[in-house]
């Protein structure tokens, strides 16, 4: 199975868990050299029908948090709406890390039916796909890939005890990493290229190892 990540557009309700989104933008290349063209995802939406696409979290067959109920191309791309399930501990340690904005990327698994390459380039664009899952990512393949629109404030210390119940991170890593993402929020900048520069990757690239099995 493929996966692709791409530039998407998000909204979150924090009350219920539904979200709203782009889980695959159209023409646009990522860094495995993949480009999903309009009309890819038509003939597998035509054949699931009313069934739902499973939504999980970092493509783990393992760790399914909800289902993408609706879903359809537009002229911009696979335009999602699905739900988080809440009642399961995983999804809902999602929710606050979407609410933190700790994690803002959608990545696709899918089955390649159609393609064509630029022997250019090397490009691969994609024809026909069959779609398999879209996950809500830690780190998509595209920097450009990213939530926005995200309802409700960010609560530091709901990040904080997530990061130390679901990610078994020490309190005192746990307050450092919130610092990391309060700063990011503020500046507006990359958390990778930020924690770099204050000395900090270590401990980030252990945040993103942790939240990376929340299971």
């Amino acid at each position: 199975m493929d996966r692709l990540s791409c530039d998407l557009e998000f909204k979150f309700d924090d009350e219920t868990g539904k979200i709203d989104g782009y889980g695959s933008v159209f023409n646009l290349i990522d860094r495995g050299g993949d480009i999903v063209l309009p009309g890819a995802f038509k003939a597998s939406l035509r054949a699931k029908g009313s069934a739902g696409v499973p939504m999980l979290w970092n493509h783990d067959a393992s760790a399914p948090i909800g289902v993408w109920d609706e879903y359809s191309e537009d002229e911009k791309g696979l335009k999602l709406s699905g739900q988080l399930v809440l009642e399961v501990p995983q999804a809902a340690a999602v929710r606050a890390l979407i609410k933190a904005k700790a994690i803002r990327g959608l990545s696709i698994g899918y089955r390649t039916q159609d393609y064509a390459i630029d022997r250019a380039t090397g490009a691969r664009s994609l024809k026909k796909v069959d779609l398999w899952e879209v996950s809500v990512v830690t780190f998509p393949m595209l920097p450009e890939a990213q939530i926005t629109g995200v309802k409700g404030a960010f609560d530091p210390r709901e990040l904080e005890r997530v990061l130390r119940s679901e990610c078994n991170l020490s309190s005192a890593e746990a307050v450092k990493a919130v610092a990391i993402v309060k700063k990011h929020l503020r500046d507006g900048g990359d958390p990778l290229e930020q924690a770099a520069r204050d000395g900090t990757k270590d401990l980030l690239m252990s945040l993103r190892k942790a939240s990376t099995a929340l299971s």
